[in-house]
């Protein structure tokens, strides 16, 4: 799969991610996993490059619960206090103002707004860290946990699909220090292009894997032969990406998800948890996946370096010409 550098935004769509695309019950997941469940997973990751997840209903009402403080603090105007005290940091956390987004394409502008947070985020209530909106916190907290969850049993299962140890991706991605967990509002009072204004342009993500919720069309997903799909069997649901340290470990027999937002002419709402490998531990290609036909296609790297790399490049992209 071609990294975030190497993808083109101007790549048509080619068909709609539809009812052949195999969805998995959440409830499944999080369950017990024999030999036969584990190899339907494997022939998702490699035959499309992503995962379609049916959250159970727990975790449905967390999630109309965040989506609906969502609207509450989206619908404020810029200039409202609210939004204005939100403290933003170095570490991108905080409200985010449409078309501030990295250009992850050259020649693109994202239309999106966004509110991010990490764990510190989640673990403190001060410092400017949540808007003034009833319950904003306590919502946002209990979806936070519920795809930590199934984030790990995806980690788990994904290893076990790789021929990994269960525990490989699990014991490596526990810290939650550099994990990102994004509140997106694409506003839909623009129409729909495919020049420069975009959702969001095309990309890798540069974690292990991501956990990805919309609830209107929008996603485009690039699929393991290069096709880019509609990811309409995603609305409503969990869509799962493989991220760029994914890659890496296996030397590309796992490949990264490309993918992109359309703008649209309807708002929508998306809730995105990046699952990221904990900071200082090197990840460069394991020596299962490595041979003389197949050698090492990438260097050791940082979860920290990769992330601060692929920042600094989008926000070039985003400079004047």
């Amino acid at each position: 799969m071609p990294s975030t550098a190497d993808l083109r935004q101007s790549e048509p769509l080619a068909g709609v991610a539809g009812e052949s695309i195999p969805v998995f019950a959440a409830a499944d997941v999080l369950g017990e996993h024999d030999s036969d469940f584990v190899a339907r997973i494997r022939d998702a990751c490699l035959s499309t490059g992503f995962l379609v997840i049916e959250p159970a209903m727990e975790m449905q009402s967390s999630i109309a619960s965040t989506i609906d403080r969502m609207q509450a603090f989206f619908s404020l105007d810029d200039n409202d206090p609210r939004k204005q005290e939100v403290r933003q940091d170095e570490s991108r956390n905080g409200w985010r103002p449409r078309y501030t987004e990295p250009a992850y394409q050259p020649g693109t502008v994202s239309s999106l707004e966004a509110f991010d947070l990490g764990v510190r985020d989640i673990n403190s209530d001060g410092d400017g860290r949540w808007p003034d909106i009833p319950d904003f916190r306590g919502a946002v907290s209990r979806c936070w946990d519920d795809y930590l969850q199934l984030a790990d049993a995806l980690l788990d299962l994904i290893a076990r699909a790789a021929d990994l140890d269960n525990e490989f991706l699990v014991s490596r991605c526990q810290s939650r220090e550099l994990n990102s967990f994004r509140l997106l509002h694409y506003a839909g009072d623009l129409p729909a292009s495919s020049g420069s204004d975009v959702g969001i342009s095309a990309h890798t993500d540069f974690e292990c894997i991501t956990l990805l919720y919309q609830d209107a069309p929008g996603l485009e997903l690039r699929t393991t032969d290069g096709r880019w799909l509609d990811a309409e069997i995603g609305v409503g649901r969990i869509v799962v990406l493989l991220d760029d340290m994914l890659e890496r470990w296996t030397n590309g027999f796992l490949t990264a998800t490309g993918h992109r937002v359309r703008q649209a002419d309807k708002q929508r709402f998306s809730i995105v948890m990046f699952m990221a490998v904990d900071d200082g531990l090197s990840i460069a290609p394991l020596e299962q996946y490595v041979s003389d036909s197949n050698p090492a296609r990438y260097q050791p790297v940082t979860q920290a370096d990769h992330l601060d790399a692929e920042i600094r490049r989008a926000r070039k992209n985003a400079e004047p010409s």
